[in-house]
């Protein structure tokens, strides 16, 4: 094998060799760690080539990193590949020094090998040397001799590895049996751009779909059917996913990816300015209108810190998962995505409190739904995605709990706000053509109003006669809760633009 340049993954074992050093006696140096016997966990070997003057040896560089429960370490290695025979020998430190060239040298199993490392690492580091710290200036762990054993493959790289920590007595390789499986740079950066073009179009769909809902829902009485926490918890998951990707940006490093994530910045950028501009629409709708303009300042100021913590502790939980010494456990990890993928409870639950429906449109639901669900599926369902993420079976809980919330949604619009909350729980919604007389001048004094002014409707100032028919109002009159009377097509053109009373400004529910 030519190339081995790329990004590799699997899981290692852990063994104490004690019987390989009997002088071991059980104790690690100050400030040295190493996995424990029998331990299991997850590898990542990231190599990059440099050819040399020799025809069949290149210098590898890169990390591997090692992670359980309960150890973790990331280590520098670099040595030499010999493509004749698929084998490398490498050496890891915490940081690699001047010293590391020897211990690479030192480590070549054979004699002929050992000429050719020579030769290939003294013309490599002559460069490098003044660059380079000394050893004992550099921290200090377990080191490893690492051996790695390249395989041929159709589309993937395929090897065995072994590492040795003398020092430690301690080795760790890759299980009986297994594997550890990469790809080449090339063939992992087309997979990068092809996800964030995917991504990038999903953006632009959240985009496009937040757009034709704000056109959906132009006048206060409209804005007043959609939930503010919903679209705060979208904002929120949106937020993360755009964070998650900037860090996936500055990992990767290349500049197609950096171009691709440019893209995608600008269309988040866009797309959350709008979020935001709705919220505060959305926010300012179901206020009082004679609220105190300092109190509006501090709730806005509440909701912006609340959507920041919650960011912050998605992207720390998000880590602590996929990279921390102590990997979050899976179970906690799907309850807070389930929390933050529930954005669409708070909208059924004001529909349901409210008696209202039709605040968002369908595609809007199903679209945002849909977008928002690519990135958990795409990281915990399918196999070979970028992150290199084991499946988690727990994902497919997310995707019912979600599509179940959306499907909940829409079953208001056909079948009532309430078609779920069985009839004794149900509150009273207001009647506006209630089965009562008039009102009496006695409410009419306690809403300080005089029986002439309770005969003329206060929108179009016109008289409201004939108002009963039997024991109820006529479809043509309204009555409010505060019992103020307009005809209909007056107060509901009211309604349209304010969900209060004209006269004493009392919240009206809706119709």
């Amino acid at each position: 094998m030519r190339d081995v340049t790329g990004t590799y993954h699997g899981e290692w074992v852990a063994d104490h060799n004690t019987q390989v050093t009997p002088f071991w006696n059980g104790t690690l140096p100050s400030g040295y760690s190493r996995p424990e016997d029998g331990s299991t966990g997850r590898l990542k070997l990231v190599l990059s080539s440099e050819s040399t003057s020799h025809r069949l040896a290149e210098v590898l560089r890169g990390t591997v990193s090692l992670q359980s429960d309960g150890f973790s370490t990331l280590l520098e290695v670099e040595g030499l590949y010999w493509s004749d025979s698929g084998v490398a020998v490498l050496h890891g430190a915490p940081e690699v020094s001047a010293q590391s060239a020897v211990d690479v040298v030192g480590a070549v199993p054979s004699e002929g090998l050992f000429a050719t490392a020579k030769a290939a690492l003294g013309e490599a580091y002559t460069r490098l040397l003044p660059q380079r710290k000394q050893a004992e200036d550099v921290g200090r762990d377990c080191e490893y001799h690492v051996y790695v054993q390249f395989r041929p493959g159709r589309k993937a790289l395929v090897a065995r590895a072994v590492m040795f920590a003398p020092a430690c007595s301690v080795s760790v390789a890759t299980p009986a049996g297994r594997t550890i499986v990469g790809l080449h740079a090339k063939t992992y950066l087309l997979m990068v751009l092809r996800y964030a073009a995917v991504a990038a179009l999903g953006m632009v769909a959240l985009l496009l779909l937040l757009e034709r809902q704000m056109r959906h829902t132009p006048t206060p009485a409209s804005l007043a059917r959609v939930s503010y926490h919903t679209l705060t918890m979208q904002a929120i998951v949106d937020s993360h996913i755009f964070v998650l990707h900037a860090i996936a940006c500055t990992a990767v490093g290349s500049l197609a990816f950096l171009v691709s994530g440019a893209v995608a910045f600008v269309v988040f950028s866009a797309l959350l300015v709008l979020v935001m501009r709705y919220i505060s629409a959305v926010w300012r709708s179901q206020q009082p209108s004679a609220v105190d303009p300092d109190d509006c300042r501090r709730c806005l100021v509440r909701m912006y810190v609340t959507a920041y913590v919650a960011l912050v502790v998605g992207v720390v939980a998000t880590y602590a998962y996929l990279d921390s010494q102590r990997p979050l456990p899976a179970a906690v990890l799907a309850t807070l995505m389930a929390v933050a993928h529930g954005y669409w409870v708070p909208q059924i639950w004001r529909n349901a409190k409210r008696n209202t429906s039709g605040g968002l449109r369908w595609d809007y639901v199903a679209g945002t739904t849909a977008v928002r669900l690519f990135f958990p599926l795409y990281a915990f369902a399918y196999p070979n995605n970028i992150a290199y993420v084991s499946p988690a079976p727990l994902v497919w809980g997310l995707v019912a709990f979600s599509l179940a919330q959306a499907a909940v949604l829409m079953m208001q619009d056909l079948l009532g706000p309430r078609f779920f909350v069985p009839k004794l729980l149900r509150p009273l919604a207001h009647d506006y053509h209630p089965p009562v007389s008039l009102p009496s001048e006695e409410d009419l004094e306690r809403n300080s109003l005089s029986s002439d002014a309770a005969a003329v409707c206060a929108v179009c100032i016109q008289p409201v006669d004939s108002a009963l028919e039997g024991e109820h109002l006529t479809p043509s009159h309204m009555l409010t809760p505060c019992a103020h009377m307009y005809h209909t097509e007056c107060l509901q053109r009211w309604m349209d633009i304010k969900l209060e009373c004209p006269v004493c400004r009392a919240r009206l529910p809706p119709p």
